[in-house]
């Protein structure tokens, strides 16, 4: 396992971590300890960095992680989060944090996120006086907390911004071999001033691996798998600390663990000739985070919005059609249901025009 040094924190963090948002449902619906066991076997094969929040997979990833933390012998880091949905005062994100804490069987949480800034309002909403930033300052003056962080999908300029306000010391954000030339300017302003670089949805929520002869060019070796390959060119970026797939399986894991092994440095002018094979409208694609998944009319968005990503990867509105039938066991004629409430369009991290593109699977 590569390690890499976490920002100014001098921590030695593994270049892959274990993002706790994918565990499968059927291993953790009796019972946390069969998803745990696959914790404590990234353990084993070097992964020191793992990802929660409250709230994933049915509110049973944090609680997935403290099973396997409480067999664990130490050197190991945690992150995980508060968001304004979980929190407004410093009161409330005290007992936030309190409650991770005893999920998690730890005595301090390494690196406490305040979660999915979008944009710079809701950044101030975050530093508002008496709000979550100033709970989890308390948290961290009493040595509940170690190090405040921040998890964003927001622009470049505004990812910037924030570093450059001198608050965070880790910067968790959604960049992979698709949009990752225009997510640039955030990474750099982050390593320049000594912030460590997380990196989630470096598959793209699975369109890489979905699409693997889309993204084929991203081999290094005929026989490299796609996937292997997109872990591999951010794992080389010298401005990236940890890159962070979910992971729902040995063979994941296993996987990602040889991305890091076999990762080679990634040079400023291979970065800008594949950024050259990019089109623009790649930076669209849904990343399936499903934080959309409130619609008040029961309209699945997430799986339209994953469904849609067939036209932009090919150019046609059919195949659309196709991946929501064969898929996800969907009809395009559900989308008719949407009455353009903008409630999904409100909690989309990346802005998309979820409203635009269910008209569109209507039309089919």
């Amino acid at each position: 396992m590569t390690y890499k040094t976490f920002g100014k924190t001098g921590y030695k963090v593994s270049a892959v971590g274990f993002g706790g948002m994918r565990f499968k449902a059927e291993e953790y619906r009796d019972g946390p300890e069969k998803c745990a066991e696959l914790v404590l076997y990234a353990k084993e094969l070097g992964i020191n960095y793992f990802d929660t929040a409250p709230g994933y997979c049915d509110d049973m990833s944090e609680i997935i992680m403290g099973t396997a933390f409480r067999q664990m012998k130490g050197g190991f880091f945690v992150s995980t989060k508060c968001g304004l949905w979980n929190a407004k005062t410093a009161d409330e994100t005290r007992a936030r944090i309190e409650k991770s804490l005893k999920r998690l069987h730890v005595d301090a949480i390494d690196f406490y996120n305040m979660w999915s800034i979008k944009n710079m309002e809701e950044y101030r909403a975050y530093m508002k006086k008496g709000g979550i930033f100033d709970g989890i300052l308390k948290a961290k003056e009493e040595g509940l907390i170690r190090h405040v962080c921040a998890s964003t999908h927001a622009s470049g300029p505004d990812i910037e911004e924030i570093v450059n306000d001198g608050i965070i010391d880790g910067v968790t954000l959604g960049l992979n071999a698709i949009n990752f030339a225009f997510r640039r300017q955030g990474v750099k302003a982050a390593h320049a001033a000594g912030v460590g670089v997380v990196v989630m949805n470096p598959l793209g929520g699975g369109v890489i691996p979905r699409h693997a002869g889309r993204f084929s060019f991203l081999r290094k070796s005929p026989d490299e798998s796609v996937a292997k390959a997109a872990l591999e060119f951010l794992i080389g970026q010298p401005e990236i600390t940890v890159t962070l797939p979910g992971i729902s399986s040995r063979g994941e894991l296993e996987e990602n663990v040889a991305a890091a092994d076999s990762a080679a440095a990634v040079s400023e002018a291979e970065m800008d000739a594949l950024a050259g094979r990019l089109r623009e409208d790649l930076d669209s694609l849904c990343t399936c985070c499903a934080y959309c998944d409130e619609c008040p009319a029961g309209i699945k968005v997430p799986q339209f919005m994953d469904s849609y990503n067939e036209k932009i990867l090919t150019g046609e509105i059919k195949p659309v059609k196709s991946r929501l039938i064969n898929h996800w066991s969907l009809a395009a004629s559900a989308a008719k249901d949407c009455t353009a409430c903008g409630q999904c369009e409100k909690l989309c991290t990346q802005k998309l025009p979820i409203i635009k593109r269910m008209s569109e699977i209507a039309a089919l």
